[in-house]
């Protein structure tokens, strides 16, 4: 096995572990397909007029809570058409990427069994900590290994609204070049909601980040602020039938500047992108 593929299993392995290492007191997993036909990938296209490319994912989700806090866990498994192709013999086949997201997070208010850091719309300030995965089996053969940690608070609303300021610090690999690539230091501000939508089984859910440049790429190009927006909302069809947790909807992906690539110089790093999804709880 590859290095980077070997660390990068070892990691997933971490994060898969990391929820059962304590007792929750809640707990959810589910499992999610979604599909889009107009996302993007940096270097695909042109700068005037990116290539759309179809894309089918499955992700596997897992949010927990305890006494102290709770751990998210979101594992996506993204195929390509062949307008993303693969690295290798097997022509005309798209691309497969592995997309890992963990982050553990201690509620102040929790820790100290009071409410000191509840003020206003604030109902909590959580010291969050966790790592961002991936691999992709692509010329370019990404190998993204991302630490970060910050702050984020949670405010009162119907479900759950997050707002974050975090550091991060990216290694990556160029396959294309040929070489591992040490990203500066840089700051993330996200964002992460679910909003109950009045007593209707609708829920406005999704994320968002802002990560300011991160010095240069593998190719000595300076990278630029990334902004990445994904809103869906989601309607719980399992109602109809006395049931909770079978959800369908549709979403929007806008991500512009696309890993820190400025979509004016390089191509296909301007994705606008509409989806369905489907998901079940389990």
């Amino acid at each position: 096995m590859h290095k980077s593929n070997l660390l990068l299993s070892s990691l997933i392995a971490v994060a898969l572990a990391a929820p059962a290492a304590r007792a929750a007191d809640w707990q959810d997993t589910s499992l999610h397909y979604w599909y889009g036909s107009a996302f993007a990938e940096p270097g695909i296209g042109t700068v005037d007029s990116g290539t759309n490319i179809r894309k089918n994912v499955l992700s596997f989700t897992h949010a927990s809570g305890y006494k102290y806090g709770g751990n998210f866990l979101n594992i996506d498994m993204l195929f390509s058409n062949a307008r993303d192709p693969i690295n290798g013999p097997n022509v005309g086949a798209g691309a497969t990427e592995v997309y890992v997201v963990y982050r553990h997070h201690i509620g102040l208010n929790k820790l100290f069994a009071s409410k000191p850091f509840a003020f206003g719309p604030v109902s909590d300030v959580n010291i969050v900590g966790g790592i961002d995965l991936n691999t992709k089996n692509t010329n370019f053969a990404p190998g993204k290994i991302m630490p970060t940690g910050g702050l984020d608070v949670s405010l009162a609303v119907p479900g759950f609204l997050n707002l974050g300021v975090m550091v991060d610090k990216e290694l990556n690999s160029n396959g294309i070049v040929g070489k591992t690539v040490a990203f500066d230091p840089t700051v993330m501000f996200t964002a992460a909601w679910h909003i109950d939508i009045a007593s209707l089984p609708l829920s406005f859910e999704g994320f968002g980040l802002l990560n300011l440049p991160k010095g240069k790429d593998g190719f000595g190009n300076a990278t630029v602020s990334e902004l990445l927006l994904h809103p869906k909302l989601m309607y719980d069809v399992g109602t109809l039938f006395g049931r909770t947790g079978y959800q369908v909807g549709v979403g929007y992906q806008v991500w512009l500047n696309k890993f820190g690539n400025d979509h004016t110089k390089v191509p296909g790093c301007f994705e606008k992108a509409a989806f369905a999804e489907a998901a079940i709880h389990l």
